[in-house]
């Protein structure tokens, strides 16, 4: 049975509504789970197929969309959600079809791209308020970890093993050491709700409105975590072969800064920053096709920062 059918089959079972049309959607990153666009009659919806029966965690996602929910974030409504399927033995997910462009392929001025990252900022101060007690990935609305570094001295590198056509074993041990050393401060930090894959082609743009999509690699981290993430990758523009124009980085950075509640962490953050870059840089590397131009600028992107933390 090919896989157009299973799906008809699935979403008209648990819709209960007549399948006009599936379509693939290619905008997707590293390929790890499987994502079609379903067209009915009246609406449309996203399945995701996962890949995997460990990634992302068991009902994760439906404890993310619940806290969203609680404090009025914009996010993709579940309609459907199982981890154990006949036909899909990994399980898959069925959300409303945001509509809206990816922010990464709408033609932005850079003021336009600023002010995508000021209501950003706005909406992640928000979601960094959903606190826990452990970091670490979150099972069952639960992490598993005591603290940050503990996090990430069991998980430094995880998935593909791509990374390994990059660095030797020694190497990799030598710059865990390094940073776990180094990040030992965000251990007073108390976890909060980690979006960790924040980059323009997770933003849906409607008219003035933006939805941050995708909360796959959801974690309990300290909020320095998930901006880091979102600045390296601000600097990287990800999806192009050269890195960002410095004063477009300051620019963007300075949106956010400027429109983010950030307390008294900022001094942290600022201090911070590179080691996190570089964490954040490895997992991507990890990833990436080793034959592309992206693996290539990301390399040596991280490479750069590498010397200079060590």
């Amino acid at each position: 049975m090919g896989i157009d059918t299973l799906i008809k089959k699935v979403f008209e079972r648990d819709i209960n509504k007549t399948v006009v049309s599936i379509k693939r959607c290619k905008n997707v990153v590293f390929n790890i789970n499987s994502v079609f666009i379903v067209e009915t009659e009246d609406s449309s919806y996203v399945i995701k197929l996962y890949n995997s029966v460990d990634y992302p965690e068991k009902d994760k996602a439906l404890f993310v969309s619940g806290k969203l929910t609680e404090i009025d974030i914009p996010h993709a409504k579940i309609f459907s959600y199982t981890r154990n399927d006949e036909d899909f033995p990994n399980g898959y997910i069925i959300n409303e079809y945001l509509h809206g462009t990816s922010a990464d392929r709408l033609y932005l001025t850079r003021e336009e791209t600023s002010d995508i990252y000021s209501k950003l900022a706005l909406q992640l101060s928000k979601t960094h308020k959903i606190k826990f007690t452990k970091c670490g990935f979150i099972f069952n609305g639960i992490p598993e970890s005591v603290s940050f570094t503990t996090h990430l001295d069991t998980f430094f590198i995880y998935g593909n093993n791509n990374i390994k056509h990059v660095y030797k074993e020694n190497e990799l041990n030598e710059i865990k050491r390094i940073l776990v050393n180094k990040l030992k401060p965000c251990d007073d930090i108390q976890p909060c709700l980690c979006h960790l894959d924040i980059q323009l082609k997770n933003l849906i743009v409607d008219g003035e409105n933006i939805t941050l999509i995708d909360w796959d690699d959801a974690r309990a981290f300290p909020a320095v975590v998930d901006i880091a993430r979102l600045t390296l990758m601000i600097e990287l523009a990800y999806d192009n072969d050269v890195v960002e124009n410095a004063d477009n980085v300051k620019i963007y950075k300075k949106a956010f800064f400027r429109n983010y509640a950030s307390d008294d962490w900022l001094k942290l953050y600022n201090n911070h920053e590179l080691a996190l870059h570089v964490w954040h840089g490895l997992i991507l590397l990890n990833f990436c096709d080793i034959h592309t131009k992206q693996h290539k600028k990301l390399h040596t992107h991280i490479d750069n920062k590498l010397k200079l933390l060590i």
